[in-house]
């Protein structure tokens, strides 16, 4: 299939009208996220996850904290009548209340339900699932990232808490958003209602207990967490934007004062989120999850370990100015000592690689992965509609200073640690496998990538969801009516990229056979209130064969994405 497209071509598309990716997809029936609160004592539900073949990591919280004594059970039955497991937990105000079991002597691949009692309330009935041993046919998985709260309605948390038919929920990152309230530069306005409290932004334990209480309060998100066991990664904003091992871009103060605000958001997501307690040190949260000899997934680290800081749009703007700046740019992201995950976590997962067997291969990643440079939108935008690409978005100076010059689209992802991400394949490579699959968050947006090596050599593809609220930078919430159009030329001007759009709100649904498999980019077509229906924007078929992984059979593309899709 022909790629190329000529500028007057281009133009043609710039002008005509838009083609919906999900054209003649069928809907689903009217649905509605507006369940009512938990009451105390649980308020904040409960949740399950880190599930291995005969343990899970469940959780609570008491929200009248002068009862600290709280029963935990867990049954093969939801009357409780057989008794798995079951225990006693103390807790107080040094872990804020919130309760964690990790739950042992279970059977593989098996359904459970769970509770908590306290002060003779009970909480409400959580279902998880343990991961199978040996022979396993079938695994089905959602993947989602990017909730924020204040930007939309959890439509996504409700949808994927109806369905039965899931093994677990992968979270990607950007769990919740420690940004102030209205500190999502340039998007829409928040909901009312759904504003961030506190107002300003999370930067103590206080803070950062707070706002994930706020967002355990949401219903839909409850209802996620009590339907299936998650296993979660954080990416940047469960810290700060942009956050690295050494700070923050908007963070005010020295390294000795970064140290203290992370290691804060390190205790309040260890103690808030469904996850097996940390060891020594909380940043490394590299961890493996086997299903059987189908499928091994690594979780990685790529925050607040190992990470060097990122360089924004902001001071590409400022140092693009001449070609020293721009040779100086194109330099440090592809300097070799840049790290993202560190040798450490690099050894832990050639050693995951080289054991994963024949299964597949799966890399949980919070951020993008392939190569992706900025198209050169210059040509294409008259007078207005420039000044009305700077008005919605305060980087867009950066931004159009990166399309001049060919640098990174998205500066803080795998671009900008190019060496890092050789290191990676590398280890891939002496392992054997060139066919990981790489499930991704961050963007906001909707991906197919075909990942490879400096030298051509093949290294896997990559999936990345969208977000469930948060407004994508190729969406027409923030840049209008030009967002398909940056969407074909991104899809034209990068080989790796098969697929991009950032029109949707939604979550991955992974289906996996021994060699086969079907991704499914399911949307919901509103995020502005609890009412919603959901489609299929997208599906797209994965096959393994002689050790590399291919996609093809793309289904649900316009007219115009089909023809740039690189089968």
């Amino acid at each position: 299939m022909t790629r190329g497209l000529t500028r007057r071509g281009l133009m043609v598309l710039l002008g005509g009208a838009p083609v919906a990716a999900c054209a003649g997809m069928p809907q689903s029936a009217l649905l509605n996220s507006a369940r009512p609160p938990t009451p105390p004592p649980f308020a904040h539900g409960v949740a399950s996850g880190d599930a291995e073949a005969r343990r899970v990591v469940i959780w609570t919280r008491v929200s009248q904290p002068q009862v600290a004594a709280v029963d935990w059970e867990v049954s093969d039955d939801r009357t409780f009548s057989r008794l798995a497991a079951s225990g006693r937990l103390i807790t107080d105000a040094n872990r804020d209340w919130t309760v964690k079991a990790d739950a042992g002597g279970l059977r593989p691949g098996t359904a459970y339900f769970y509770r908590f009692r306290c002060g003779g309330a009970v909480s409400p009935v959580g279902r998880t699932k343990t991961l199978p041993e040996g022979k396993a046919e079938r695994l089905r998985l959602a993947a989602v990232s990017c909730a924020h709260l204040a930007h939309g309605y959890f439509n996504v948390y409700d949808h994927i808490a109806r369905r039965s038919d899931l093994d677990a929920v992968i979270h990607l990152g950007d769990y919740f958003y420690s940004q102030k309230a209205g500190g999502f530069a340039g998007a829409p306005d928040e909901i009312a209602g759904r504003v961030h409290r506190p107002a300003h932004e999370a930067a103590t334990l206080t803070d950062y207990r707070a706002r994930h209480a706020q967002y355990k309060e949401d219903p839909a998100l409850q209802a996620l967490h009590a339907a299936h066991p998650v296993y979660a990664i954080w990416d940047d904003h469960e810290f700060a934007n942009d956050a690295s091992r050494t700070g923050a871009p908007g963070h005010e103060g020295d390294a000795e004062s970064w140290r203290t605000r992370q290691t804060a958001a390190l205790k309040a997501w260890h103690e808030w989120m469904p996850v097996r307690e940390a060891g020594d040190d909380p940043a490394r949260r590299y961890m493996t999850a086997r299903f059987g000899d189908l499928a091994t997934i690594c979780f990685l680290e790529t925050r607040a370990s190992a990470r060097d800081a990122s360089i924004g749009f902001g001071a590409m703007a400022a140092q693009a100015a001449d070609a020293d700046g721009i040779a100086a740019l194109k330099a440090v992201f592809t300097d070799e000592p840049r790290q993202k995950l560190g040798p450490d976590q690099l050894a832990l997962l050639e050693q995951d690689f080289r054991s994963s067997g024949n299964g597949w291969l799966i890399l949980a990643n919070p951020t993008l992965m392939a190569d992706v440079r900025t198209p050169d939108v210059r040509p294409y935008l008259s007078p207005d509609a420039l000044a009305e690409l700077k008005a919605r978005w305060p980087e867009a100076e950066g931004f159009l200073a990166a399309a001049e010059h060919g640098l990174p689209l998205l500066p803080d992802s795998w671009d900008g640690y190019a060496a890092e991400r050789e290191r990676l394949y590398a280890a891939l490579a002496a392992a054997g496998r060139r066919d990981a699959l790489v499930l991704t968050g961050d963007t906001h947006s909707w991906w197919v990538n075909t990942l490879s090596s400096a030298d051509g050599s093949p290294a896997g593809v990559e999936l990345a969801v969208s977000s469930v609220s948060a407004p994508s930078a190729l969406g027409s919430r923030l840049i209008g009516n030009r967002s398909r159009d940056l969407a074909l030329l991104v899809t034209r001007d990068n080989p790796a990229v098969r697929y991009v759009s950032g029109e949707t709100h939604g979550y991955l649904d992974l289906e996996l056979g021994p060699d086969e498999g079907m991704a499914r980019f399911l949307a919901v077509d509103s995020v502005a209130g609890p009412d919603y229906r959901v489609f299929e924007e997208a599906r797209f078929r994965l096959s393994r064969k002689e050790g590399r992984l291919k996609t093809g059979g793309p289904r649900g593309l316009g007219l115009r994405q089909r023809w740039l899709f690189r089968a």
